[in-house]
C-alpha cells in the first residue's frame, strides 16, 4: 500500500485518508465492495474530499487583505495541497496535523495547528468528520472552513436522484458568477421537503445556501437503496455541486463561510461568514456521513 494512504475499517465500512490534504480517498462497503467516494478522475474533477481552509470558494481577484497588507490565495484555500502529518491513529480513528510554516504565512500570516479527524462511532455505518484549529498566534485569526466530500453515484444520471433536506417547502440558492456571489438569489421548490437532481440545476453553478435550516440531508437514489446522509449542526452554511454536464458524482458540502461577493475588497476579518478566533483559543467542528448502498 501507498505509504502516504492510511486506512481503517469496521464491519461494514473501510477508509483510506491521503496524508496529501489529508483527504478522505475512499469509502469502500465492504459487503458489495461499493466505492462510495468519487475517484478523482483528471479529466472530470482531480480531487475526491478535499479540506478547504483558511477560505471557502472564491476570493475577489484570488487576492484577500489582511492587516493591511494583500495576499494571494487559490480558491478554497491552501489546505488540500498540503502534506499533513499522522499523529494518531487507532482502531477507529486516524488524525492528520498541519502546522503553519514558511509556505503557508506567505499566504496567510498566522500560526496556526489544523487537525483533520477521522473516526468510526456507534452506528456502524457513520463516519465522523472532525476540524479543529488552534490560534497559535498573538492575535485574532479570521478564517473559513469546510468540506468537499463527492460522492460516486450508482447510475450515471442526475434525473435519477434527490437531495432531501426533511423540512420546508423550499430553498433559497445564492447565486454566483464567476465563482463570486452576485447579489442574486432563487428559490428551488421542494416537493416532499425533496430537491430532484438534474443537470441543468447545475448550470449556474453550485446551490449555495446561506445559513442553512436543515442540519441534515441525504443525497437519494430513486430507484435503489443507495444513500448518503450528511448531518453537520456545528455548520452554517451548505454547497451542493456536480461539475457541469457530468452525472457520475455529487458533492455535499458543509460550510463555515462562503465566496468573496463580486467586487469586495474589505479586510478578511470584516467579511460575512468568516470566524474570528481570539489569540490562543481553539474551534471544533464535525460533521457525520451515513453510507447505506
Amino acid at each position: 500500500m501507498d505509504n502516504r494512504i492510511f486506512s481503517i475499517e469496521n464491519s461494514i465500512l473501510k477508509i483510506q485518508v491521503n496524508k496529501m490534504g489529508a483527504e478522505l480517498a475512499s469509502v469502500l462497503q465492504l459487503n458489495n465492495h461499493y466505492e462510495f467516494i468519487w475517484n478523482a478522475n483528471p479529466a472530470v474533477w482531480n480531487r475526491h474530499a478535499p479540506i478547504l481552509f483558511p477560505i471557502v470558494g472564491k476570493l475577489n481577484n484570488n487576492k484577500v487583505h489582511i492587516n493591511n497588507s494583500l495576499y494571494e490565495m487559490s480558491q478554497h484555500g491552501f489546505a488540500r495541497d498540503c502534506d499533513f502529518e499522522l499523529v494518531n491513529k487507532t482502531e477507529t480513528e486516524l488524525q492528520f496535523l498541519l502546522k503553519s510554516n514558511e509556505q503557508t504565512l506567505e499566504k496567510y500570516p498566522f500560526q496556526f495547528e489544523l487537525f483533520i479527524i477521522y473516526g468510526f462511532t456507534n452506528e456502524i455505518n457513520q463516519l465522523k468528520v472532525t476540524y479543529k484549529i488552534v490560534n497559535k498566534s498573538a492575535l485574532e485569526m479570521p478564517f473559513s472552513i469546510g468540506a468537499h466530500p463527492g460522492f460516486m453515484l450508482p447510475v450515471a444520471n442526475l434525473n435519477e436522484f434527490e437531495i432531501d433536506f426533511f423540512e420546508g417547502n423550499s430553498i433559497e440558492r445564492h447565486l454566483l458568477a464567476d465563482g463570486l456571489f452576485n447579489n442574486k438569489t432563487e428559490t428551488l421548490p421542494l416537493i416532499n421537503h425533496k430537491l430532484s437532481l438534474s443537470e441543468e440545476v447545475f448550470d449556474k453553478d453550485a446551490i449555495v445556501i446561506k445559513n442553512c435550516a436543515s442540519k441534515t440531508i441525504s443525497l437519494n437514489h430513486k430507484n435503489s437503496n443507495f444513500k448518503v446522509s450528511c448531518s453537520f449542526n456545528d455548520f452554517t452554511d451548505l454547497g451542493i455541486w456536480a461539475k457541469k454536464g457530468n452525472h457520475n458524482f455529487v458533492c455535499l458540502e458543509p460550510w463555515l463561510g462562503y465566496a468573496d461577493e463580486v467586487g469586495f475588497e474589505e479586510d478578511i476579518a470584516d467579511k460575512k461568514g468568516i470566524i474570528r478566533l481570539p489569540e490562543g483559543d481553539t474551534f471544533e467542528a464535525s460533521y457525520y456521513l451515513n453510507f447505506t448502498s
